[in-house]
C-alpha cells in the first residue's frame, strides 16, 4: 500500500499545479441586474420601492459601483450614482458630480444615492447594507435622514440581484478599467501579458482577483495529502472568490473534468474530497461572484 500511494502522487503531483479560471468574455448589462420578482425594499415612512424600475433604468449592482436608479410611487426616483465615478474605480462621495453607492469585494455597499424629492441616502457601516456573494440576495439598511431607515429586505421585501457586472471596458482587452486603473494606474493593458513571470496572464490574475506584479500571489494548489478514501487538497484563496474542484480520471483524449460543485464560502481553500480511486487529477477554478 506505500508503495502504491507513492506512485500516486507522484503521478498526481503535475496536476495539482493546474488551475482554471473563468472563461468567457466580460459583460456590461444596461438594463438592471435585479431579478424580476424579488425587486422591492421598502421604507417605513414612504412604501414600496421598485428597485427594476422600468426595467432600462433600474439599479445595476457592480463589482465595483452600482448604477441605475429605483422607483417610488411616494418619492419619485432614487439615483444610485452614474457608474463613471472620477477615479474611473469607485464613487468617491464628495461632490454632486462624484456620487454614489460602491461594492466592496466582500459584498458590502457603501456610498450616497440621492432623490430629488427625499434627499441623500446613506449606505453605511450601522445599518450594514449588503449582498449575499452566492445568493444575490440583498439585505441591511440605508438611512435618509428626511424619510428614515430603508430595509433592504424583511419578511414582506425582498430584494436580489441576479449577475453582478464587472463594469465597463472601455479598451475592449476583457479588463474591467477598473482593475486596470488599480493593478496600473492606466487603461491599454495586454490581458495575455504576465508582467510578473509566474505564468498567470492579466486576465486569469483578474478572474482569480490576485496581484499581477507579485509572482508570489496566485492561484494555486499548494498542498495535498491522500488516504484510502479521500484526498485533501489545500489552494491559494482569496477572500473574495468562490472555488470550485474539478476531478480528472486520466489524461486521455476521452476523460474529461467533473465539477465538484462550488463552494458557498467565499476564500474557502481545503477540502476533502471523497475518492476511492487509486489516481485522479485535480485543478482549482476561481469564480468571480455572481458572474453574468
Amino acid at each position: 500500500m506505500t508503495a502504491r500511494r507513492k506512485i500516486s502522487q507522484k503521478m498526481i503531483h503535475p496536476a495539482i499545479l493546474a488551475l482554471l479560471l473563468m472563461n468567457g468574455g466580460l459583460q456590461i448589462q444596461a438594463a438592471t441586474t435585479i431579478n424580476s420578482a424579488d425587486k422591492l425594499a421598502c421604507g417605513a415612512n414612504f412604501g414600496w420601492l421598485d428597485c427594476r424600475g422600468d426595467t432600462n433604468s433600474g439599479a445595476v449592482i457592480g463589482e465595483y459601483v452600482c448604477s441605475g436608479s429605483i422607483y417610488s410611487a411616494n418619492v419619485g426616483w432614487i439615483n444610485l450614482g452614474g457608474g463613471s465615478p472620477t477615479n474611473g474605480i469607485q464613487y468617491q462621495n464628495i461632490s454632486s458630480n462624484d456620487f454614489g453607492v460602491n461594492l466592496d469585494g466582500l459584498g458590502n455597499l457603501r456610498g450616497l444615492a440621492y432623490g430629488a424629492n427625499i434627499g441623500w441616502i446613506n449606505f453605511e457601516n450601522t445599518g450594514a447594507p449588503k449582498v449575499d456573494l452566492f445568493t444575490g440576495n440583498l439585505g441591511g439598511y440605508a438611512w435618509s435622514a428626511n424619510c428614515g431607515w430603508i430595509s433592504l429586505s424583511n419578511t414582506i421585501a425582498h430584494l436580489r440581484t441576479d449577475v453582478i457586472v464587472a463594469g465597463a471596458d472601455s479598451d475592449h482587452n476583457g479588463l474591467p478599467d477598473a482593475w486596470e486603473l488599480q493593478k496600473y494606474g492606466h487603461l491599454g493593458i495586454n490581458a495575455n501579458d504576465d508582467p510578473d513571470g509566474d505564468g498567470m496572464s492579466n486576465l486569469q490574475e483578474y478572474l482569480a482577483d490576485t496581484n499581477p506584479n507579485d509572482a508570489n500571489d496566485n492561484l494555486r494548489i499548494s498542498n495535498f495529502s491522500r488516504n484510502e478514501t479521500f484526498t485533501r487538497l489545500h489552494w491559494t484563496a482569496r477572500p473574495t472568490r468562490f472555488y470550485e474542484i474539478q476531478r480528472l480520471p486520466a489524461l486521455d483524449a476521452v476523460s474529461s473534468w467533473e465539477g465538484l460543485g462550488v463552494t458557498p464560502v467565499l476564500g474557502f481553500d481545503t477540502e476533502n474530497v471523497t475518492d476511492s480511486a487509486e489516481l485522479n487529477f485535480y485543478r482549482i477554478r476561481a469564480v468571480r461572484p455572481l458572474a453574468p
